[in-house]
């Protein structure tokens, strides 16, 4: 079967996303795709994206933040993660399994020297732990199969990037399961760079096969990739706006006091905003209900909401990027 091979030039999440959803439903041409994202949280397409994140940490570090079209958990992602998508014509959907997806990977890796085995989760494991994390999605009789490899990633970043604690959250959203990583350069013999790996990986799948097909992007076929780019993937509707409807609690230390917030949060959007169980200030937090009500839950509206309150108390002593940070 003919296939078109490629190795994205671009580190935009977005474009890259964009990429493997303009092949998937445009066309019959079967992919297979490598590429690197500058730092990014990725969640998968029916989470609770700000559930899934540390929020504070990614809007510190410049983190990306995105949601692809297929199911999941959250990962992150950098220049020394290598992200792969196979999409293939598959008519008889009992014939879609990731074992068949991923094995192209898993032999590639083991041409490099790697233990690397395939695990009941969708993943791939060195040594028991996870170097890979893997995802589908079915177009009509068209299937996108996608994942990740660690191979020198800032596991510190990833970690911190990563929420491990969904208490405050209330939904029916898909929750990541944490496993323990590694990276694989670690397990090499012989160091390689990430441009060495990619190379290795794209010659391993692509040498001596017929009908594979080597040109690049075309410009019509990048204009087309921008344009759902900026159309869905990078938009704010996309990205928080698809998480499932949920319901926000926690309890917030106030001076003396202690408040209960409990928001009630529908297409990203917060409908109702309730500050329980305060018996000062309470002029700042009815205001603070009025403000919050139809905004997006989004720090910077959330932040501006608070000031707005606390222009009705303004001998309130307030710190007001720590209390944001307390409604995520």
């Amino acid at each position: 079967m003919h296939m078109r091979c490629l190795i994205s030039n671009s580190h935009n999440p977005y474009f890259n996303l964009a990429t493997e959803e303009y092949f998937l439903k445009n066309g019959e041409e079967e992919l297979f795709l490598l590429y690197l994202n500058e730092p990014s949280i990725v969640v998968g397409k029916h989470q609770n994206l700000l559930a899934e994140i540390n929020l504070n940490g990614a809007l510190a570090n410049d983190v990306n933040l995105a949601r692809r079209i297929t199911g999941g958990g959250a990962v992150y992602q950098d220049l020394n993660n290598l992200n792969f998508s196979f999409i293939h014509n598959c008519p008889e959907r009992d014939k879609i399994n990731f074992i068949i997806f991923t094995n192209p990977i898993l032999e590639a890796l083991k041409s490099l020297g790697l233990n690397a085995e395939f695990s009941g989760r969708n993943d791939l494991l060195i040594d028991n732990k996870k170097i890979s994390g893997n995802a589908m999605h079915i177009y009509k009789s068209r299937v996108l199969s996608h994942g990740t490899l660690l191979f020198n990633s800032d596991l510190s970043m990833l970690s911190d990037s990563l929420k491990n604690d969904h208490s405050r959250y209330a939904d029916k959203a898909i929750k990541s399961v944490r496993s323990p990583v590694v990276n694989i350069l670690g397990h090499l013999k012989t160091p390689i760079t990430i441009e060495e790996f990619t190379g290795s990986i794209f010659t391993e799948i692509t040498q001596g096969k017929e009908d594979t097909d080597l040109r690049p992007l075309s410009t019509d076929e990048e204009s087309a990739i921008q344009k759902i780019a900026k159309d869905k993937f990078e938009t704010w509707d996309w990205v928080y706006g698809y998480s499932p409807k949920y319901v926000f609690e926690n309890s917030i230390q106030f001076g003396d006091d202690s408040v209960t917030v409990i928001l009630t949060i529908e297409k990203g959007v917060i409908l109702n905003a309730k500050f329980e169980k305060y018996s000062k200030h309470t002029e700042f937090f009815n205001e603070l209900e009025d403000s919050l009500s139809r905004t997006p839950h989004d720090f910077k509206l959330v932040r501006e909401a608070i000031e707005m309150a606390k222009k009705r108390a303004p001998h309130l002593a307030l710190n007001v990027d720590h209390f944001c940070a307390q409604l995520f």
